[in-house]
């Protein structure tokens, strides 16, 4: 029986410390949790993609000077007396030399036999890669360094400067267009949408296409959108040799977002 008082006693102390500190005016913080997901009716993912086009103010060029002799020494010589005079002619042109550098550079045998080890002669190159910090040189490059001494043309690639500003660009207005899809999904439904949940950049691509690109691709992760060929406003050279295509820089993401009840 004493046990049992001294219980209640105990209870009715408690009890009163805490109507004493409601009463005081301190009260506990009151955080809701999951508000939205109570509300939530579940979630819609969408994609969103959009792709940029914008005119090429870059040009890479690899060239490659070749040359071949009896004797290592010959061939080296004669290669680096061409490979010379294609670098003065690249630097008449206005080409600074920060813009030129040697790619690669070779000496070979070349064999008359292969199966006797029969060497005829060994084949010096040296790859050359000049960047354009003008489209409009293209052309007047190309003339002087084959004229000099240059072999072949290895490769053209054109490219932007701003790609980084591009790129973002290009996100941001696939995020867009991710948020326009899932709330003219979720009003045919009868719904809204409610908090992103989630987002994931798939991935994103740069590439030319034009009459030197052929369709090749500088990135990869191709994405769904056709780029069409010379579009409206190309870059055309003086001559009219050469209609430049487009670089189009496009970007893909996948959205998760809660939908809610009207």
């Amino acid at each position: 029986m004493k046990t049992k008082n001294t219980f209640n006693t105990v209870l009715l102390i408690v009890v009163a410390g805490l109507l004493l500190l409601n009463g005081s005016g301190s009260k506990p913080e009151v955080v809701a949790v999951g508000a939205a997901d109570a509300d939530a009716a579940g979630s819609v993912t969408v994609s969103g993609s959009s792709a940029i086009r914008v005119q090429p103010d870059r040009v890479v060029v690899v060239l490659g000077v070749e040359t071949f002799a009896r004797t290592p020494s010959a061939s080296r010589d004669e290669n680096a007396r061409r490979s010379k005079a294609v670098f003065d002619a690249i630097r008449a042109q206005g080409i600074e030399d920060k813009d030129i550098a040697t790619a690669n550079i070779t000496l070979q045998p070349r064999y008359e036999d292969y199966d006797w080890n029969v060497i005829s002669g060994y084949g010096a190159r040296n790859t050359i890669a000049v960047t354009l910090r003008s489209v409009e040189k293209l052309e007047p490059v190309l003339v002087a360094t084959l004229e000099a001494g240059a072999t072949s043309v290895d490769g053209v690639e054109f490219s932007v400067t701003n790609l980084r500003e591009l790129r973002d660009r290009a996100r941001d207005l696939a995020v867009k267009a991710a948020l326009e899809k899932a709330a003219a999904m979720s009003e045919s439904a009868g719904v809204r949408v409610g908090n992103v949940t989630g987002i994931q950049e798939d991935s994103w691509y740069s590439g030319y296409f034009g009459w030197w690109g052929s369709g090749r691709n500088q990135w990869t992760n191709v994405q769904n959108v056709v780029q069409e060929l010379a579009a409206e406003g190309a870059i055309t050279l003086e001559d009219g040799s050469i209609s430049l295509g487009q670089i189009v820089v496009k970007a893909q993401v996948t959205l998760t977002a809660e939908i809610v009840p009207k």
